[in-house]
């Protein structure tokens, strides 16, 4: 019908729109862009538009913005070439502005549910549930058959559920996008998410490959499917898989000298490793930087400051700097989450062997004399994580692995146990007022770095934490640690296990449903009254 159109006016710069619009989503760019120069002498503004859209499809934001802006320059007020300079916007992280233009689309065209569904997750990426939530719901009022705001609703619920309603309602919300088109791309991944979240391990899988199928270029199903095949303890290709946490636009790609490294003798080359998410990943996988030693190379290492003094007892390296100062020129580098790779770490590969991580034995001296010597069993307690109101994602997860110290209430009947709080940021004011009969003190004022941590720890009988760096670092030093663990575990402590074989000395207590901490700090206590039991019996 296009051609035919075409046939009969060959400069209907409509017509030719519509064909350059089908030879894109057929995949032939090479004809679209020759049809849209066609239409450039007849309509500029269209043409920027058609163009931004292909771009936009293609996931090119940076490229598609200033197309945008030319179509804008030339018709200020047309409301689908806002929604779309939104769209580009949102790609490149930028949520104010895209906001804006979606705002002014929806005073232009108050009827338009797209710009209501795109504020929407714009605002979800500012980590305002609540009003995406409003936003979502209005695109839905105004397109009862919108799957993008379906799906974007479902997403939205899943990734802020307190408990396993809310992850029915996620999944009927997505379940309906899909009634409505089939195979919705986004509605399937919030799905395929959901589902590892309840650990229906297959069923994410599933959905995640479908994806990739269709679109071997999707850095986020590629990054989703990591998660669940790490989880599953296949590690090798969850290791390949997990590189493309790169393209997904949530951490910084490294500004790292040299090539990346991948495995290869490196004989005498120098190497820069350099952490790249938290203090607890850093504090998991340095255990690598030996080996990496061990394979020719003259080992530095970039950290947090907070870590330095720590790291720098690791033996082998040649240098322990501060990511964000200036860092040595090498020959080649690694960020340490790809080392497994680099190692090709199986589940019967890991390097386990702990301490390695240590302490100022003059340190930990100091430490024990700050604490009571009274004979009691000294437990170390940590029950909240790193909020990071920055992040609504890790915000988010926090949410769910944190407790407040009035939670832990149960374990103060375990016995007579001097509690010893090792909890830092704001929810270290709850160990002013401890739940009744728990001992507790907390000396953590006097705590700067990992390195006090570290030796502070060193005097302590056993550590309770939920699932924090205090774990990581409690592990790498050797010592007997207790993780409380939400129902969706990070993909480290693999599916449900009680041990890890990442850390000999750890043992996890798991949600057994969604929010439902109850059930594990009641197990907890109880292991914790025998493991107290069996002290006492046997001191030495």
């Amino acid at each position: 019908a296009g051609r035919r159109g075409l046939a009969l006016r060959p400069t209907d710069g409509e017509a030719l729109g519509h064909a350059a619009r089908s030879a894109g989503q057929r995949g032939d760019r090479e004809l679209a862009e020759r049809l849209l120069g066609r239409v450039l002498r007849l309509d500029p503004e269209a043409v920027w538009r058609e163009r931004a859209d292909l771009t936009l499809k293609g996931g090119a934001h940076a490229k598609a913005l200033p197309m945008l802006q030319r179509a804008l320059a030339l018709a200020p007020d047309f409301p689908e070439a806002l929604n779309n300079l939104g769209g580009a916007l949102l790609g490149l992280r930028r949520q104010e502005e895209a906001g804006r233009h979606y705002r002014r689309a929806i005073q232009l065209r108050p009827g338009y549910p797209d710009p209501w569904n795109n504020a929407g997750s714009a605002l979800q990426e500012r980590g305002d549930t609540a009003m995406a939530l409003d936003h979502y719901r209005r695109a839905v009022a105004l397109s009862p058959a919108h799957p993008a705001a379906y799906a974007n609703m479902g997403e939205t619920i899943r990734s802020s559920a307190s408990g396993l309603a809310d992850f029915r309602v996620a999944e009927a919300l997505c379940r309906r996008a899909l009634t409505l088109v089939p195979g919705h791309g986004a509605a399937l991944n919030a799905l395929s998410v959901l589902c590892l979240d309840l650990r229906r391990l297959e069923e994410a899988e599933a959905g995640f490959r479908t994806l990739i199928e269709r679109n071997p270029e999707s850095a986020q199903a590629g990054f989703n499917l990591s998660l669940v095949l790490l989880t599953s303890g296949r590690l090798r290709e969850g290791w390949e898989h997990y590189e493309e946490r790169w393209r997904i636009g949530e951490i910084p790609v490294p500004k790292a000298p040299g090539r990346l490294w991948t495995g290869e003798p490196l004989e005498g080359r120098s190497i820069l490793l350099h952490a790249e998410q938290g203090h607890g990943d850093t504090l998991q996988f340095v255990r690598y930087a030996p080996m990496v030693a061990e394979r020719g190379g003259r080992v530095h290492l970039a950290v947090h400051n907070g870590l330095r003094r720590l790291m720098e007892r690791i033996p082998g390296l040649e240098g322990v700097y501060d990511l964000y100062g200036r860092l040595p020129a090498t020959e080649v580098h690694c960020p340490l989450l790809s080392l497994p790779r680099a190692f090709e770490t199986e589940l019967g590969s890991i390097p386990a062997a702990v301490p390695y991580l240590n302490s100022d034995p003059a340190e930990v001296e100091r430490w024990r004399a700050r604490l009571p010597a009274d004979g009691r069993f000294k437990v170390g307690l940590v029950w909240s994580g790193d909020p990071r109101p920055h992040s609504p994602k890790a915000n988010a997860v926090d949410r769910r692995r944190s407790l407040t110290l009035a939670a832990l209430a149960p374990l103060a009947a375990a016995g007579d146990i001097l509690f010893v709080s090792l909890q830092k940021g704001t929810p270290a004011a709850q160990a002013k007022e401890p739940p009744p009969g728990m001992a507790l003190i907390d000396p953590m004022d006097a705590v700067t770095d990992f390195a006090d941590t570290a030796a502070l720890m060193r005097c302590l009988d056993l550590i309770v934490t939920v699932d924090t760096s205090v774990a990581h670092l409690a592990g790498g030093l050797g010592k007997p640690v207790w993780v409380l663990s939400r129902f969706n575990g990070c993909w480290r402590w693999l599916d449900h296990r009680t041990d890890s074989p990442w850390y000999p000395t750890l043992r996890l207590f798991h949600q057994p449903a969604p929010g439902d901490w109850e059930p594990a700090v009641a197990q907890l206590a109880g292991a914790l009254a025998e493991w107290l039991r069996s002290r006492a019996a046997h001191p030495f």
